[in-house]
């Protein structure tokens, strides 16, 4: 994330957290709800506020360590950092998405990436 917001404006820095809380929330808090079966609230709690803290704080420092670096290296961060996400979704959103409804799932995930593709492009 920090890699994303180098050189970015108040407003995108914004745009980008906010989607990123609004995407992750459902699954943060079905991964709580099961974590508190086993442990105690307040740790649940803890360790999703450290979470919250690490991930923040790794994402201050990738972008005041990598402003300076050369734009080519920038985009193996960001396509080894796209990897990443898809690998996430394919191992926990699309095999529950696919097991329920195979034909809207993919054409939900064809017109996202239809979507993300030119959004991206938008900005050129």
């Amino acid at each position: 994330m920090g890699v994303a917001l180098i050189g970015a404006g108040p407003l995108s820095v914004a745009a980008l957290s906010g989607s990123i809380l609004l995407s992750n929330l459902p699954e943060a808090a079905g991964g709580a709800k099961e974590m508190a079966e086993n442990h105690s609230k307040k740790k649940v709690l803890l360790l999703w506020v450290a979470t919250a803290a690490i991930l923040a704080g790794a994402a201050l420092i990738g972008h005041f360590l990598l402003t300076d670096v050369k734009q080519e290296y920038l985009n193996y961060i960001k396509c080894f950092a796209g990897g990443a996400v898809v690998a996430s979704l394919a191992l926990e959103v699309f095999p529950k998405s696919f097991k329920k409804d195979k034909y809207w799932s993919g054409i939900a995930t064809t017109i996202g990436l239809i979507i993300a593709l030119f959004l991206n492009n938008l900005g050129e």
